[in-house]
């Protein structure tokens, strides 16, 4: 899996996966806050919350996300 997008709110990284979803990749929103007790990302809003697609559509969704028809989120 590699990264597609860094987010600051869940919902900004669910609007990602859902157009992404919608183009037929198979994204998934990942949150490694929820790897600890005290997640960090809170006390050093650092944006920890991502967007992963499989390898083989990295390239694919990239290209995706950079073209004119696509709004930045």
């Amino acid at each position: 899996m590699k990264t597609v997008a860094r987010c600051s709110t869940h919902f900004q990284a669910e609007v990602i996966k859902g157009n992404l979803e919608n183009e037929g990749f198979h994204p998934v929103v990942f949150d490694s806050s929820m790897d600890s007790f005290m997640p960090l990302n809170t006390l050093y809003k650092d944006n920890k919350i991502v967007v992963n697609v499989p390898d083989h559509e990295y390239d694919a969704v990239l290209e995706y996300l950079a073209s004119p028809n696509v709004e930045p989120t």
